[in-house]
């Protein structure tokens, strides 16, 4: 027997039970939007003319999300910020999100304190922490998850409250529409990946290989989540692109080093929702990465939306990196050269 299909080999490496907040991102949507409706959000907040995010790892995937799935109905710019600094334009007509899951991000606080030294107007995000005593001082809006759908308590395994709150935000500011419905039709989809076998397939196969995921349009934030996750879960170097830009480079590097098509695997992100001559593209780019010898895989996302198709791929996308890690018995939960790199900074490990 695999060992990916024992319940109790499983738990022997999944001491802190990733796969249990897996099992519960639906319910961690359902949650976040009750408790992020109730979100009082002033008037003033919708006389903006541009958007920062902000948000580093986990906490700015919600971000990435929103940039892609809105990419064609965002009423104002927006850009996103994973560093200390905010753009030189930000001013009283800015609205700035930060999200932080410990509160304790130093350059997500670096962010805050820059936009009330500019009197930019903004929100915050996060499960408590110095974050949200500030939002509570400067009385601005503020989703404070409670993270009872995250039995890992890891914070990348909260992403169903992160990007939600943002999404909510992001809808009271008036920025985007989302509503209940379209929450729903989220759920609904995510409830279709029932068939854990389905993504036990990939795992299987990505095993020992460098892997690079292609997305195009309104699920490429939903690729940097799955790919975010893959590394700090599964501990394996993996990259992900973006069609069309890729086909204008990526493809003629290919070729070498010599051992490519040992040491690669292409993870292809495909939607019928795709406009026609990206659909064709993906095609194409198929074909030339079988031609370089180089194993692929193929997610065709079937939900009847997009928001919908972005979290289809992110519950899919999370249940192949748990799998992966299994098969290298590797436990997903802990990101030892994370916690390294900020004890060496001074910084408070925040879970």
């Amino acid at each position: 027997m695999r060992i990916i299909d024992s319940r109790e080999e499983i738990a022997k490496i999944d001491k802190e039970n990733v796969l249990g907040s897996i099992e519960a991102l639906p319910d961690q949507l359902l949650h976040a939007w009750q408790d992020a409706s109730k979100i009082s959000v002033p008037e003033s907040y919708k006389s903006i003319k541009n958007i920062v995010m902000t948000g580093m790892g986990g906490s700015g995937l919600g971000a990435r999300v929103i940039e892609s799935l809105f990419a064609d109905s965002l009423k104002y710019p927006l850009i996103k910020i994973n560093d200390y600094q905010l753009p030189e334009w930000v001013n009283e007509d800015t609205l700035v999100i930060c999200s932080s899951y410990s509160g304790e991000t130093e350059e997500t606080i670096a962010n805050v304190k820059e936009a009330i030294k500019r009197k930019a107007k903004w929100m915050a995000i996060g499960a408590g922490g110095t974050l949200i005593k500030m939002a509570q001082e400067y009385k601005v809006p503020y989703y404070q998850i409670q993270p009872k759908y995250n039995p890992s308590n890891q914070p990348r395994m909260a992403i169903g409250y992160s990007i939600i709150g943002q999404l909510v935000l992001a809808a009271k500011a008036g920025i985007i529409s989302f509503d209940k419905d379209d929450l729903e039709k989220a759920v609904s989809a995510m409830k279709t990946i029932v068939d854990k076998d389905q993504a036990k397939q990939p795992a299987l196969r990505m095993k020992d290989k460098i892997i690079f995921f292609l997305a195009a349009r309104h699920l490429i934030g939903a690729a940097h989540t799955i790919n975010n996750q893959l590394n700090e879960n599964t501990k394996n170097f993996s990259a992900d692109f973006v069609i069309p830009e890729l086909n204008h480079h990526l493809m003629e590097g290919l070729k070498y080093p010599s051992k490519n098509p040992s040491n690669l695997f292409a993870f292809l992100i495909k939607s019928p929702l795709y406009p026609e001559r990206i659909r064709q593209r993906f095609e194409i780019t198929e074909d030339v990465i079988w031609k370089n010898k180089i194993e692929s895989y193929s997610f065709e996302a079937k939900a009847e939306t997009k928001l919908a198709q972005v979290f289809e791929l992110i519950q899919f996308g999370t249940y192949v990196d748990f799998y992966l890690s299994i098969l290298y018995k590797q436990n997903p939960a802990p990101i030892p050269w994370v916690d390294y790199f900020k004890v060496k900074l001074g910084q408070p490990l925040g879970k």
